[in-house]
């Protein structure tokens, strides 16, 4: 008798163990997230400063995470398809206000040409409304360049690599 009690509960260990395994060896192909890592750099007409920067692209949301080394996440933008744009902490910067001029339609169109339809024939987006503009660059098929410019007084340079 007690070698079948052990049989049986050897039995479930197995049996557990193959059912846990297989819900741990599902690819991260499966998931519609999209991550890209890489550096920026931020000139204005009173200085120069480098920042990392995470890209999350989901099919509804894309999170950019902006920060320092030392110093953590400075900046969160959030894009939601529905609820648009929103940055933690809040703030009332002028030049960051001015990304609030785009429409929330133009926005999905960028960023799903940026980070999830890459299409080698059109290797350049472009958002353009009056001193501002957006660009990304595809430059292989898991890099991009980053470029953003308001008038004379801010320009942000960058590359993100899909990691």
């Amino acid at each position: 008798m007690p070698n079948s009690c052990n049989s049986i509960s050897k039995l479930i260990s197995i049996l557990f163990l193959v059912s846990l395994g297989s819900c741990t060896s599902l690819s991260h192909s499966t998931f519609s997230e999209k991550v890209f890592l890489g550096k920026l750099s931020f000139t204005n007409t009173q200085d120069k400063s480098n920042f990392n920067v995470r890209v999350k692209a989901f099919p509804e949301n894309v999170i950019i995470q902006i920060g320092k080394p030392l110093f953590g996440n400075l900046l969160k933008i959030h894009f939601n398809h529905s609820t648009g744009m929103s940055f933690h902490p809040q703030v009332d910067n002028q030049h960051l206000s001015q990304l609030k001029t785009f429409e929330n339609n133009e926005y999905i169109e960028f960023f799903n040409s940026c980070f999830h339809n890459f299409n080698i024939n059109k290797k350049i987006f472009i958002l353009k409304k009056f001193d501002l503009e957006i660009k990304c660059t595809h430059q292989e098929q898991d890099t991009l360049l980053v470029n953003i410019y308001y008038r004379d007084e801010i320009n942000i340079n960058g590359i993100l690599k899909r990691g």
